[in-house]
């Protein structure tokens, strides 16, 4: 199983395994720890390095080598196009798909003094809080979990912006000051869910679908599907939330566009999310006539 190198990342692949497991008891298990690009350039803009990408390529080479015989990611650093030869042949149970925010005294935001300085160099958190708080100076911040609060202090910030998800998985949450709305805060299309690539058609696609969840796999593909047709990226700030209720698809998305930050939530089929998610792309890219 091939991984990145960080606690989490470890820690993510160790819950596949337990899930692998459950299916079959007499599997072991390799993890092969990858250092990929965006992990050795960690103070680099993601955006000027070009993208999330750079958290999987080197991974997906290792798997292409058949040096690996499948790998786990945080669904969240996927992009939309696959390698030819590849495919995500389960995604994982999502955990909270809410970002938080991480703050000195556990203030909230509305709580946090004129002007604070918050870290976080994702495009699409940057445009959301600074709709939320227009005063807020937003400090470009990379790295893992424990890089991110270790810099909180050394850059004297205020504070930092988070996935619950890692910081859950990482038995961290008590640091947490304030949970955002699905609505207040868009997460990043599959945040908060794992997915296991491996070759195609290898004997491991097909066994990899027994710890397959499938609500989970509905509703990221309708969020990968609005983020595709917007053209989404780390150089483009684009949010979606997709759940399944009362058995309709409800896809809530975000993008910003000539520096206004505009939401919408559209409802489908839960036999089609490729659908809702062009279709919500649909409503807010022709909004203004973009």
């Amino acid at each position: 199983m091939g991984t990145r190198q960080s606690e989490l990342a470890l820690i993510q692949t160790e819950i596949i395994i337990g899930k692998l497991l459950e299916h079959f008891p007499d599997w072991k298990f390799q993890v092969v720890k990858i250092k990929t690009k965006g992990d050795r350039m960690e103070k680099a803009d993601l955006k000027e390095i070009g993208g999330k990408g750079l958290f999987v390529k080197e991974i997906e080479e290792a798997l292409l080598r058949g040096e690996i015989d499948f790998a786990v990611h945080s669904m969240k650093d996927m992009p939309y196009e696959i390698p030819e030869g590849l495919a995500i042949a389960a995604v994982s149970e999502r955990e909270d798909p809410r970002d938080v925010l991480i703050s000195k005294n556990k203030k909230t935001l509305k709580e946090l003094g004129a002007h604070s300085k918050i870290g976080t160099s994702s495009l699409r958190r940057q445009v959301q809080l600074k709709a939320l708080r227009p005063d807020l100076e937003v400090i470009p911040l990379r790295g893992n979990i424990a890089t991110r609060l270790r810099r909180m202090d050394e850059l004297g910030l205020d504070g930092i912006v988070l996935a619950a998800a890692g910081l859950k998985r990482l038995k961290m949450e008590s640091l947490i000051a304030e949970y955002f709305s699905v609505c207040e805060m868009v997460p990043a299309a599959g945040q908060g869910a794992l997915a296991v690539e491996t070759r195609k058609e290898s004997e491991f696609e097909k066994l990899l679908k027994k710890i397959n969840h499938k609500p989970t796999e509905i509703s990221i593909c309708a969020e990968r599907e609005f983020m595709k047709a917007l053209g989404g990226s780390c150089n483009f700030p684009i949010g979606a939330y997709a759940r399944i209720e009362g058995g309709k698809i409800v896809l809530t998305g975000m993008v910003e566009k000539n520096g206004m930050v505009k939401k919408s939530t559209t409802f489908g089929d839960i036999g089609n999310p490729r659908e809702v998610g062009e279709n919500l792309a649909k409503l807010l890219g022709d909004e203004d006539g973009g």
